[in-house]
């Protein structure tokens, strides 16, 4: 459990209620992840989101011919594993982290059970997803572009 306070500095959750605030407080813990950890890679389950709040995460895509490429370097206020909230739940890419890494972690499952509860919240994050996907779509297709 952290504070509602420490979930509230970070915008994807700015408007959010002080009741549905405080229910994902409850379920969010910290964690630390050291540099070089591999975190994620492309379909595991997304069963965890996170905010990182300090450090660097590595985001890569596989290619067709085997090779990863790097699409974007998450650092502290991004949220990560954004694919937790939305069907499959399955991650959509490789993430490791570049550096120590502090994150707030929420399970993604009670997360999903308080957007049900709250649709409110539901719309409040997935309209934040939203945003996250089409800044990180465009950033994904600068790299891509560069390396033809």
């Amino acid at each position: 459990m952290i504070s509602p306070e420490a979930l509230r500095r970070y915008h994807y959750f700015a408007s959010i209620s002080e009741e549905s605030l405080k229910s994902l407080a409850m379920i969010a813990e910290e964690n630390d992840v050291p540099a070089g950890t591999l975190m994620f890679r492309e379909g595991d389950p997304a069963s965890t989101l996170h905010v990182i709040t300090q450090g660097e995460v590595e985001i890569r895509y596989l290619l067709g011919n085997g090779e990863e490429r790097t699409v974007d370097t998450l650092v502290g206020g991004e949220l990560l594993c954004w694919s937790a909230l939305i069907e499959p739940y399955k991650a959509t890419a490789i993430g490791t982290a570049t550096k120590d890494t502090h994150l707030i972690s929420l399970n993604a499952e009670k997360v999903r059970q308080i957007c049900d509860r709250d649709p409110m919240v539901g719309y409040q994050l997935t309209k934040q997803v939203a945003k996250l996907l089409a800044q990180r779509l465009e950033s994904a297709r600068i790299q891509l572009a560069a390396t033809d």
